[in-house]
């Protein structure tokens, strides 16, 4: 067993997430703060895009993000984003524990009930954020149902945040002529690149000392 030739207490690598492995390069830093510079300084509505290849740490951002959220922000999570824009309303709602009994398949009956959640969650001093994973995979329809959203508001506060992320094609996506003004609500966004050579040496040697080994091969 290689973990015992080489003194490891277990595997450095794994296909499933584990916080404990977290390395983060500058670049991966700087994201972060892009992106939790974005919701602060949204005014408490419209969008923040995170765009990488696979592999690029977008969804280990996105937790160490939701982590650094505020105690008073409630998070509904789309990690499924082929759905119509009823699909969507009804998973955001879902998210939310919005009661939507007799309110599935109309939009009107949804969106009624999300505003009233986000209203009361207003009064009540609580910020509410849609993170939207793999969202280069939205339909056209859908995308401009999610930029709806954002007109939920009182009168000087939008009322939603959310949170884009995706591969490169949701850059190329967001810059359709049909989809201007959703690109234009977004406050901020970064590309997280591939690492380069001292970065992937270091996270290697990272992720060998956290499994244990004390000498990188």
């Amino acid at each position: 067993m290689y973990l015992a030739y080489y003194g490891l207490r277990e595997p450095p690598f794994s296909i499933t997430p584990d916080p404990r492995f977290v390395f983060l390069s500058e670049r991966h830093r700087d994201a972060l703060a892009h992106l939790l510079f974005g919701i602060d300084k949204g005014g408490g509505g419209g969008f923040v895009q995170l765009t990488g290849e696979v592999g690029t740490g977008k969804t280990t951002l996105s937790r160490l993000l939701l982590e650094q959220l505020p105690e008073n922000a409630r998070i509904a999570l789309v990690l499924n984003p082929r759905q119509n824009a009823i699909e969507l309303l009804e998973t955001v709602c879902e998210e939310l524990r919005i009661d939507i009994d007799g309110k599935r398949g109309s939009a009107k009956a949804l969106i009624d009930a999300l505003n009233s959640y986000l209203l009361d969650a207003y009064a009540q001093g609580l910020r509410v954020v849609v993170l939207i994973d793999e969202a280069q995979s939205l339909p056209a329809d859908t995308l401009e149902q999610v930029r709806l959203l954002t007109n939920l508001e009182t009168h000087n506060q939008k009322l939603l945040q959310i949170l884009l992320l995706g591969q490169p094609e949701l850059r190329d996506l967001l810059a359709r002529p049909d989809l201007r003004q959703l690109a234009q609500r977004i406050t901020a966004r970064f590309h997280l690149s591939p690492l380069d050579e001292r970065e992937t040496a270091a996270y290697l040697r990272h992720r060998w000392r956290i499994a244990g080994g004390s000498r990188f091969p």
